[in-house]
């Protein structure tokens, strides 16, 4: 029961933020993750939603959630989310890291790999970020 009003709280969210009513979308997400710990798309949108006003207490809620996550494509979609909030406060390392871990994981995508070259060529690792590139284009 609690896992099907957690999906509606979640679809009200993700409908208030293609509204751009972001607060609301907040709301919504955070009562979605409350009902289901659990539920992985709730958490990061809830995150992101978030980081724009509290970045520290949104990685803690990525954190929180990778601690429960056993499944590698819960667990990269979590780490790709904690990246963007730590890229997005300043924590270039952290969210390297959080890149990093997310790309080793089975199933990697072109996007994230690009995401962490992008990162590396920012700090000024310019071969990382070609290798990294070059990776991606061999298909990981």
């Amino acid at each position: 029961m609690s896992a099907a009003v957690a999906r509606r709280y979640f679809v009200r969210g993700r409908e208030h933020l293609r509204r751009g009513a972001l607060d609301d979308a907040q709301r919504e997400l955070e009562a979605a993750l409350q009902l289901s710990p659990d539920f992985v798309a709730a958490r990061v949108g809830y995150a992101l939603t978030l980081s724009r006003t509290d970045p520290p207490r949104a990685s803690q809620s990525l954190r929180t959630g990778l601690a429960r996550a056993r499944r590698p494509a819960d667990r990269r979609a979590l780490l790709c989310a904690l990246g963007d909030v730590l890229l997005s406060s300043g924590d270039f390392p952290a969210a390297e890291q959080a890149y990093a871990e997310a790309a080793a994981l089975p199933g990697a995508t072109l996007r994230l790999h690009d995401r962490l070259a992008r990162l590396r060529a920012h700090a000024g690792r310019f071969p990382d970020a070609l290798a990294e590139l070059l990776l991606a284009a061999r298909g990981g």
